[in-house]
């Protein structure tokens, strides 16, 4: 099963021309940079495997984007997560309700990596937090064929790749394969954090993306006011919906580096917009920061 290329659109968003890789619309169900790192499972015959094993937060994209895969495979899907607000059992939502709706068995552990381990036997596959393992590499290799045809397209002479990172692991392929710089900013951790996974995944790889950092430093999933600012105006200049976790910090991230970096800037939209909704709630739970509004 083969998706078209994604779209490759242009938009300015502060009066600064970008372009936008559309990986939001690679599939109405499979989309995003998940669909790319499990590319390789969705395309190869896998005749032993019965059940899928992953884990990671409550809504994950990844976990989405497994339940997808399990139920286009056939497979039944086990996820473990360490902890799931009671909030969000009584009222679920986001990619939380999707991965259920498409039948997810969800473990609630405070020690995951056990838990997962307790239910891989040989007709088992796991897959790691995030998608973070070689097996990305084939799915991501197609995205950067995809840009380079797009970029010689579109006549781009002098462009660079611009995307945020949670494992890295998108971030760190495209640089291999492609000709043009690809520049990252970290999500989860910090820098020595990123770097730290792409070693785990490809520790004799020479050239790793550039990593920007942000003035201020954020943490993850933390409700932010400007964030919330951004992605409403991004939204309103653009006509586009970025994904409220992740985003915020990467275009927060490439405006403030913008002056420096040479070049035409081509942002990959990963997807993940399913979770705003979940955001949303949260941001509206939250009157301290909805007030603002």
């Amino acid at each position: 099963m083969l998706f078209p290329p994604s779209p490759f659109e242009k938009g300015t968003f502060q009066n600064q021309l970008f372009y936008l890789k559309r990986d939001d619309l690679l599939d109405k169900d499979f989309a995003g940079n998940k669909a790319r790192k499990f590319h390789y499972f969705l395309t190869h015959d896998f005749p032993h495997i019965k059940r899928v094993v992953s884990s990671g937060s409550n809504q994950s994209n990844a976990m989405y984007s497994l339940s997808i895969l399990a139920r286009l495979k056939g497979w039944e899907f086990i996820y473990v997560c360490d902890h799931i607000p009671h909030f969000l059992k009584e009222n679920p939502i986001g990619n939380y309700k999707a991965a259920l709706q498409n039948g997810m068995k969800i473990v609630e552990s405070s020690s995951r990596e056990e838990e997962v381990l307790k239910w891989l036997d040989e007709k088992s596959l796991q897959v790691e937090e995030g998608g973070r393992q070689v097996e990305a590499e084939e799915g991501v290799k197609r995205l950067a064929e995809e840009l380079m045809i797009d970029v010689k397209t579109d006549g781009l002479c002098d462009p660079y790749v611009f995307l945020p990172s949670g494992t890295g692991t998108t971030a760190l392929f495209l640089q291999k394969h492609l000709p043009f710089p690809v520049y990252t900013c970290p999500t989860v951790g910090d820098s020595a954090y990123l770097q730290k996974q792409w070693e785990m995944v490809a520790p004799h790889f020479g050239h790793y993306p550039t990593i920007l950092e942000t003035k201020q430093k954020y943490h993850y999933g933390k409700l932010y006011v400007e964030f919330y600012v951004l992605w409403q105006r991004l939204k309103g200049e653009m006509s586009v919906e970025f994904d409220l976790v992740y985003d915020p910090v990467g275009w927060t991230a490439l405006l403030e580096h913008l002056p420096q970096l040479k070049g035409t800037p081509v942002y990959i939209h990963q997807g993940g917009i399913l979770g705003n909704s979940s955001m949303e709630e949260r941001y509206k739970r939250k009157k301290t920061i909805i007030k603002h509004f």
